[in-house]
């Protein structure tokens, strides 16, 4: 290999390799972005994974006791409230996962363009779904 196919085999990995630094990072915004959640009835419910699953835990459980509000509920800034509607949840969580699709889809298109090399760094980019 010549010193200038040489030179063009660096460039070309060192191009790959911010692909994949960018893809790396498009992908922990997005989830920082889902762990920000919705807000229901002036209720924030985060949307990081381990809050997901504790909400369709409870709404499980809810449902099969058919209760239809929790005595107390710890919402995700640490807030307590009194006789909080299971409705309340369920519209949280559906909510979550319409605005966690719509953030896949989003960073979707931010990966692409990266491919494409429309993007060269993602400061300033929108997560607003």
């Amino acid at each position: 290999m010549s010193a200038q196919e040489s030179w063009f085999a660096t460039q070309e990995q060192q191009a790959e390799n911010r692909i994949i630094q960018l893809q790396g990072a498009l992908e922990d915004d997005r989830k920082a972005a889902e762990a920000l959640g919705v807000t229901i009835n002036g209720i924030r419910y985060s949307g990081d994974p381990s809050n997901r699953a504790a909400l369709m835990e409870v709404v499980q459980f809810a449902r099969e006791a058919q209760l239809t509000e929790f005595t107390a509920w710890k919402d995700s800034d640490g807030q307590f409230h009194a006789n909080h509607p299971l409705s309340d949840v369920e519209q949280a969580l559906h909510a979550i996962a319409q605005r966690r699709g719509a953030l896949i889809a989003l960073e979707g298109q931010y990966q692409a363009q990266v491919v494409a090399g429309e993007i060269d760094s993602i400061e300033g980019l929108s997560w607003e779904a």
